[in-house]
């Protein structure tokens, strides 16, 4: 089939659709519509799947570790936590203390470079008198 008779049929589907007028059943509508309360579930589409593989997930790392390596996690966490803490007091300690240089000394600028001469067209080049 050529590509006109092939475009004139699109057209003519098109057409249809766009000027089709169905009855629309506004009660139905209605009906379908006010099933969904607003405010219930979530918009997102997935969090009822995520919520089920999480709990999948915290079920088969509490079977794959010992009872005692799973609370030791958490203390292990603080206990890093305490250390960044204590190094932080220290540092700011120094900072402020004037052990730490408050800034670097500044680096001596560069020469400025020369322009690279850009080639002109005669036409635009000013004539001499």
């Amino acid at each position: 089939m050529g590509r006109g008779r092939q475009k004139a049929k699109q057209q003519k589907i098109a057409r249809k659709l766009k000027y089709l007028t169905t009855d629309t059943d506004y009660d139905e509508l209605a009906k379908e519509l006010s099933e969904q309360e607003p405010g219930i579930g979530s918009p997102d589409p997935f969090a009822d799947i995520d919520d089920q593989y999480a709990d999948k997930d915290v079920d088969s790392a509490a079977d794959d570790h010992a009872s005692g390596a799973a609370e030791a996690a958490p203390a292990t966490q603080e206990d890093d936590l305490d250390e960044y803490a204590k190094w932080a007091a220290e540092a700011a300690a120094k900072a402020t203390s004037g052990e730490f240089p408050a800034s670097a000394p500044a680096a001596p600028k560069p020469a400025p470079r020369k322009p690279i001469p850009m080639p002109m067209p005669s036409a635009l080049k000013p004539k001499k008198s």
